[in-house]
């Protein structure tokens, strides 16, 4: 029996949606199923993880877009830094580590790696939120 994630003491902040760079593609069809669900809702719980250098996006590409869809004008975020001994990043297809400096120059570049080339794994849970669509308009 696996034993239960620690808590993590990161901190959600809301940036502005229009500084958030995105490093990947997206697909638009199931970006679109979650804009109808984030709008059912009526709220925004689950924060964009920021790289706090240049505000690169490492997980949450698909709500990057819904938050644009639905206008918003800031999004929930917990910046990271890559150094953080807490995170792992891979390939989505085999376990070898990414080498960072491309994810940043895809981010800085605007030319995006393809959709889901990386995955950003945390060692702990980190906190939720709970914002309605109006606080972030």
């Amino acid at each position: 029996m696996s034993s239960p994630k620690a808590v993590a003491t990161y901190t959600v902040v809301r940036l502005p949606v229009s500084q958030l760079r995105p490093s990947e593609k997206i697909n638009v069809k199931r970006a679109r199923t979650l804009i109808k669900l984030i709008a059912k809702t009526g709220q925004w719980t689950s924060p964009i993880l920021v790289e706090r250098s240049h505000f690169i996006i490492m997980d949450g590409h698909h709500r990057h877009f819904c938050a644009k869809e639905l206008g918003l004008s800031f999004v929930p975020c917990i910046l990271l830094s890559y150094d953080d001994t807490n995170l792992n990043v891979t390939y989505w297809a085999n376990p070898e580590r990414v080498v960072v400096d491309n994810i940043i120059h895809a981010g800085l570049s605007g030319n995006l790696m393809n959709f889901k080339t990386t995955r950003h794994r945390l060692n702990v849970t980190l906190p939720s939120c709970a914002i309605g669509l109006d606080d972030l308009r």
